[in-house]
């Protein structure tokens, strides 16, 4: 097993349009904050095999020379890790800075299986997942929806500096519901916006946050979003963000802050006894790199 304990950007590559939209993501992520990539792709052996991994192999380095398109100077290594999809990525996740996997066309589906290893990832994983689509991202804002509690600080604190290091706008959704007082909201923003130098706007809104946020998102190059609102726990995903996943036109970005100890379940790699089906509804090789230790 690989022990390093250096943050690194984690990146799933399955060989479809999404998971190449993956790597372009994630390359730029790792190079926006200096940290190294690493490309995995998982996959069960079976004993009867008659084929060999190279393939796989293949695919990973087509993966590293896309992504040294993107960053020419990342430290990227890669990694076959034999074993279950959902397992090996979460597995890897735990020392993810930031995790990166194509959506598996949940856009196509008309009810979103909870299985899917996006989902089941980013409601899963140890720290914050992003979820790429297939087609280019539209040159639109960052849009970030959050509410008024100390949980927004990690959610807004990712979406300005994908902001700032993507050199677009930020729109800051957030809807009221009774009782919110927005005061903190706008000095947080404030604050951010005046250290970073992003075009923030806050857009405060009365009405449903799952139909609100699906309306606002329709020209966003990038969602950010927390896990679960006001309970970001592990296991979790909020209504809002099960629609955007399912349903928004951009990459998602799902924020997670560091989740106790207390809170971890025993075996939060373990892989789902059946499949559950949630009908969301709708609102209106290249120099540089080598391969790593397997997990």
């Amino acid at each position: 097993m690989n022990t390093s304990a250096t943050p690194r950007i984690v990146v799933g590559v399955s060989g479809s349009p999404a998971s190449l939209r993956a790597v372009e993501e994630a390359a730029r992520a790792a190079q926006s904050r200096a940290l190294p990539l690493h490309l995995a792709h998982v996959f069960n052996w079976l004993p009867d095999a008659t084929g060999d991994p190279s393939a796989a192999r293949s695919m990973l380095r087509q993966a590293a020379v896309a992504a040294v398109r993107i960053a020419p100077a990342l430290d990227i290594t890669t990694e076959l890790v034999e074993g279950r999809p959902l397992t090996g990525l979460l597995r890897l996740s735990r020392r993810a800075a930031l995790t990166v996997i194509g959506d598996g066309n949940l856009n196509d589906l008309t009810c979103m299986p909870r299985d899917a290893i996006a989902v089941q990832l980013t409601a899963r994983g140890f720290g914050s997942v992003v979820v790429t689509r297939a087609w280019p991202v539209p040159d639109g804002p960052v849009l970030v929806g959050v509410d008024g509690s100390a949980a927004a600080e990690p959610v807004l604190d990712f979406a300005f500096d994908a902001a700032a290091h993507r050199r677009q706008g930020l729109l800051v959704v957030h809807v009221l519901e009774s009782g919110d007082r927005t005061d903190a909201l706008d000095q947080m923003v404030a604050s951010r916006a005046l250290a970073s130098g992003v075009d923030a706007r806050l857009r405060v809104l009365d009405g449903d946050p799952t139909t609100v946020m699906a309306r606002q998102s329709h020209e966003a190059s990038l969602i950010v979003v927390g896990a679960r609102g006001r309970s970001p726990y592990h296991g979790l995903l909020g209504s809002v963000t099960q629609t955007l996943l399912h349903h928004g036109p951009a990459s998602v970005a799902v924020i997670r802050g560091a989740v106790p100890e207390s809170r971890r379940p025993a075996r939060s790699d373990a892989t789902p006894r059946r499949r559950a089906i949630v009908c969301a509804r709708v609102p209106e090789a290249a120099a540089g790199t080598r391969e790593a230790t397997p997990v």
